[in-house]
């Protein structure tokens, strides 16, 4: 596999082929993992995906961040722009683009329209198709998370993902963005 489109269909479909026993066990490795590390323990605001498509479910990580009374922001794509709102329920969230589930309807004055910026106290959880050993990304294509990062270079981020979704080398751009961490079920890389 040579391009970033071969890839990414080369990832979905082994995302595809997961059996639900082993894509929860795997994810519930990814996100204990997660939640004791920590930059998310001591992280107030936690800005995260929801999981789509057999990624790594972050539902529970959510539901952790709720319990420990870290306030949880999920992204909304607004033309080519993505903005992350708060949310206090995984119930304010709705099929938006691509199926993908985002806060519904009109978030208001719930909006961190100019997103979590370098506070002390934010952490970035991105989602991506496939990573290297080195923390290299390839994302879905949209270029959503790269250009929001490209604004806050000193935002910490976390990546979570399944092992076989890392190469020992992807094709990489000058734009494309690299996650400090990686997790996954069998281990945690540094870029």
């Amino acid at each position: 596999m040579e391009t970033k489109k071969e890839i990414r269909r080369w990832i979905r479909q082994k995302r595809q082929e997961m059996s639900e026993e082993i894509w929860v066990r795997d994810s519930k490795v990814v996100t204990d993992t997660l939640i004791t590390h920590p930059w998310f323990f001591d992280a107030r605001d936690i800005c995260t995906y929801a999981a789509y498509n057999r990624e790594v479910r972050t539902q529970e990580m959510i539901d952790a961040a709720f319990e420990m009374g870290k306030n949880v922001w999920v992204p909304k794509v607004m033309g080519e722009v993505m903005h992350f709102f708060r949310i206090r329920s995984m119930s304010e969230l709705k099929p938006g683009i691509h199926g993908i589930l985002e806060p519904a309807g009109d978030t208001g004055k719930n909006a961190w329209m100019d997103g979590p910026g370098e506070e002390p106290g934010s952490l970035m959880i991105m989602p991506g198709t496939a990573f290297d050993e080195s923390c290299r990304r390839i994302g879905y294509g949209g270029g959503y998370y790269d250009r929001y990062l490209a604004q806050y270079p000193k935002l910490r981020t976390i990546a979570l993902a399944f092992e076989f979704q890392v190469f020992p080398r992807i094709p990489c751009e000058a734009h494309d963005i690299c996650p400090d961490i990686l997790i996954t079920e069998k281990q945690l890389r540094k870029s």
